[in-house]
């Protein structure tokens, strides 16, 4: 068993994204060829890639039915991301993931927590926009098992979450639905 070299042509993003999935396909295949003793890791640059190692539980919900909860992700932090085995691997602009790797945490604290609700300061974020919603329209806006949030998700990019926020009227009875993208 030797091995071959890849070439991958394209621009940065789209070789990015096609090395991860080669990456994801050999992992699957020869587990730990590639996570063996890989931590939390940040690059610093203004392009790179990030790695996040996820429990079983943290990665069966990151990746979400057929994979729809990390495009999901994806699309909105504006990174792309791969799980290569247990790891999640961010990569794109130091923005987009920074973005990718709180939007990931946020998913993954509703896991242990349980509360649903992620705590945020709006006027400290530049890709969050901020609903006040009634809470009998709570509901509603959330449609059958979350089935209305998922599809604005995938319709507008974006990832949707209640947020325990300061910011919100005290003399309404609402919550506050955040709105998350990266444009």
């Amino acid at each position: 068993g030797g091995s071959e070299r890849l070439a991958i042509f394209g621009d940065l993003t789209g070789r990015c994204g096609a090395e991860l999935k080669v990456m994801a396909a050999i992992e699957a295949k020869i587990p730990g060829y590639y996570t063996t003793n890989l931590g939390d890791t940040k690059s610093y640059d203004e392009w790179g890639t990030d790695t996040v190692p996820l429990q079983s539980d943290q990665l069966s919900y990151a990746l979400g039915k057929k994979g729809s909860t990390r495009r999901k992700l994806a699309r909105a932090s504006g990174s792309i991301l791969e799980y290569v085995g247990s790891v999640a691997f961010l990569a794109g602009t130091l923005q987009a993931r920074r973005r990718g790797r709180e939007y990931l945490r946020w998913l993954c604290d509703q896991i242990c927590c349980k509360t649903g609700r992620i705590s945020i300061d709006p006027t400290q974020r530049d890709d969050v926009t901020l609903v006040p919603v009634p809470k009998d329209c709570i509901g509603y806006v959330m449609g059958d098992k979350r089935n209305t949030l998922s599809r604005l998700e995938e319709d507008w990019d974006t990832l949707i979450f209640f947020v325990d926020s300061r910011s919100l009227p005290t003399y309404q009875d609402v919550e506050g639905l955040a709105i998350f993208g990266a444009e």
